[in-house]
């Protein structure tokens, strides 16, 4: 009887619920019994814990015992499941029986209902405990009795009286003989003996402990049979008719030694042992299969439980078009149970108007081995949810095409961000159009009017017009250089830091700066983009560090007023790759640098505030990061971090 039994019940009467628990702490002192009023709280409770048995109603609060029976199934196909109840009729019965109960019993039907249902939990786990161990102990016992067999056909054909196994542990040591391994001849057959103080004192000590312990490990080492011969126990308790006088010892591999034991001198000669090579062969053969069997068993078990942790769907599709192998996760998507999907066609999981791109795509993972494909999954409840697949050609050991593996992965959040960004851009064009077009066309017609008023008089009221109007156009470009900057990076190639830094120089005013480029890198960018940064910062460079920046010496001769240097060069720190442009200008003060990028920050009258601000955007759709700090010369450095090392 098995020792300890956990009980769920589930049913909201509680009469019901406290009349069942005495019955059942009552029959086995090992129960304990947990409850639930709810289906909802009961799945909870078995998704949270392990339970032997599960006791349920049937009239439960929103589903009914049958519906909660089939979520167990789905979780546990082994569980025992008992439908204890007083409402239900032949129907309920059938379906119960129908959809894989264990037992049905009506609390209002016969003598004391409560003592049958204790002894039907019993039962029922007893019986599920037994069947679970002898699925598990088929194969053993297959592979125990062809070593028997041949055991058998060998000591007929010697004067061998018994057999037995002596196993190692993983230190390679040898251990005491297990319970059932030493069998004695007794005619055709093997008897099993377990190996007690009882029946060492009949028998005595098994030979291969006393001097035949060196012999076994020596077997175990080196693969070859040894005799261990003229076998003697103490006087006082030597039997001839049962002690061992002479042993074969046999390896079998990595699971000890086989020894043949017979009761007459020197049984064994070199035609045994020819003999029992063979019988030692066979047997480790047959343990083999044990462990492969065992082996497999449990890497499948592992490979079921690490699938089923996925939050994708994995599937496996046969060469016939249907689903083969799949995971936790599709059954809880589609909202079919496991027998469902078994009698599906993978088109039956989507809409009609997605089954030819489905059959299609499997189709083309066994001509070009790996396709991806978006399609929606119609669930049983008619929800449509959108998914990605990759699916993989699956071949057998002989290379044929056996059929398609893959993986579904959920896209509903990037469809939603998907249609986001698409409405984001729409509303950017719409600005962008605003801004190039309702506002240049103004501009344009104000700065033809002031040229006809500077023909009939010029003045000083005009220049500051003039001023206005060329401020206006600025900040026209620099805004639509901003909106344009938010936009995806998609075009994205290698380019020559050195030549873009040189290209982008040509566009700056430098009379008054000189272009140092340090080294040189590529950098995967959307060209344009990175133009319109490297610009920016090297004109932000000139404009502002040639305000108060002192005149080299090597460049006083030929230049005229202030001059600045600029330098461009790798950034190449442990965990940080870019690259820096840095001047030798008055630099910024420790508390503005936060403030450089925010829109509208300038120091000049000129400057429109949105050079920084453009840079620190086009930086955030490469997934870059800009930083300002003081350059070696005491000016400003902004350093463009995040690239991809070279």
């Amino acid at each position: 009887m098995t020792d300890r039994i956990r009980v769920l019940h589930v049913d909201d009467d509680p009469a019901v619920v406290e009349a069942a628990t005495s019955a059942l702490e009552q029959e086995h002192c090992g129960i304990t019994v947990e409850t639930a009023t709810s289906v909802a709280d009961g799945i909870e409770r078995l998704d949270s814990d392990a339970f032997d048995c599960v006791v349920a109603g049937y009239d439960l609060p929103e589903q009914t015992g049958v519906e909660f029976l089939d979520a167990v199934r789905k979780r546990a196909p082994d569980l025992p499941f008992v439908l204890f109840t007083s409402e239900g009729s032949e129907a309920a019965a059938s379906d119960a029986i129908s959809a894989g109960v264990t037992e049905y019993l009506r609390a209002d039907g016969g003598a004391e209902p409560y003592a049958r249902l204790a002894h039907t939990v019993v039962d029922a786990v007893e019986r599920t405990a037994d069947d679970i161990e002898h699925t598990q102990n088929t194969r053993r016992e297959r592979a125990i009795e062809e070593l028997h067999s041949t055991a058998r056909a060998f000591m007929r054909a010697t004067t061998a009286d018994a057999v037995a196994r002596v196993t190692v542990d993983t230190a390679r040591t040898i251990l005491n003989m297990p319970a059932n391994a030493v069998h004695f001849a007794d005619g055709d057959s093997l008897s099993p003996v377990a190996w007690t103080e009882q029946v060492e004192e009949l028998i005595g000590t098994p030979p291969v402990f006393e001097a035949g312990e060196g012999l076994a490990w020596q077997a175990f080492e080196t693969g070859e049979a040894r005799i261990h011969d003229d076998i003697t126990s103490s006087p006082d308790r030597y039997n001839p008719e049962t002690d061992i006088r002479s042993e074969l010892i046999l390896p079998l591999g990595d699971h000890g030694v086989l020894l043949i034991g017979s009761s007459e001198v020197s049984a064994f000669d070199d035609t045994d042992v020819t003999l029992a090579q063979t019988l030692s062969v066979h047997a480790t053969a047959a343990l083999n299969r044990l462990d492969r069997d065992r082996q497999l068993r449990e890497e499948r078990e592992f490979i079921d439980q690490a699938l089923d942790t996925l939050d994708d769907l994995f599937y496996v599709i046969d060469a016939d078009g249907g689903l083969r192998r799949w995971n936790e996760r599709i059954p809880e998507v589609t909202g079919y149970s496991d027998d469902e999907i078994g009698d599906m066609a993978v088109a039956d999981f989507f809409p009609d108007d997605e089954h030819n791109a489905i059959e299609a795509a499997i189709d083309k993972t066994r001509t070009t081995g790996r396709v991806t494909v978006e399609a929606e999954i119609l669930t049983a409840d008619g929800e449509r949810i959108p998914y990605e697949f990759a699916g993989t050609r699956l071949t057998d050991t002989d290379g044929a095409i056996a059929g398609t593996v893959g993986i579904g992965r959920d896209i509903s959040q990037r469809r939603a961000y998907e249609r986001r960004l698409e409405r984001q851009n729409e509303r950017l064009d719409e600005f962008t159009s605003i801004v190039s077009h309702d506002l240049r066309n103004p501009l344009t017609v104000a700065e033809g009017n002031l040229e006809l008023a500077r023909a009939e008089r010029d003045s000083d009221a005009l220049d500051k017009v003039s001023r206005a109007h060329e401020r206006m156009r600025a900040l026209i470009e620099d805004l639509l250089a901003f909106a344009r900057a938010g936009e995806t990076a998609t075009d994205l190639e290698y380019i020559t830091l050195a030549s873009l830094v040189d290209e982008c120089w040509q566009t700056v005013e430098a009379d008054r700066a000189t272009l140092v480029v340090e080294a040189d890198r590529q950098i995967r960018a959307d060209p344009a983009k990175l133009r319109r940064l490297l610009s920016n910062l090297l004109r932000n460079s000139v404009e502002h560090g040639a305000a108060s920046a002192q005149t080299p010496s090597d460049c006083a001769a030929d230049r005229d007023g202030e001059h600045v240097t600029v330098r461009v060069g790798t950034v190449e720190d442990t965990d940080r790759h870019g690259f820096y442009v840095a001047d030798d200008g008055p630099g910024i003060p420790p508390d503005e640098r936060e403030q450089v990028f925010e829109g509208g920050y300038s120091t000049g009258e000129d400057g429109t505030g949105f050079g920084l601000k453009i840079v620190q955007r086009i930086a955030e759709v490469h997934g870059w990061t800009v930083t300002v700090t003081e350059s070696e010369a005491g000016g400003a450095r902004f350093e463009v971090t995040g690239l991809e090392p070279d």
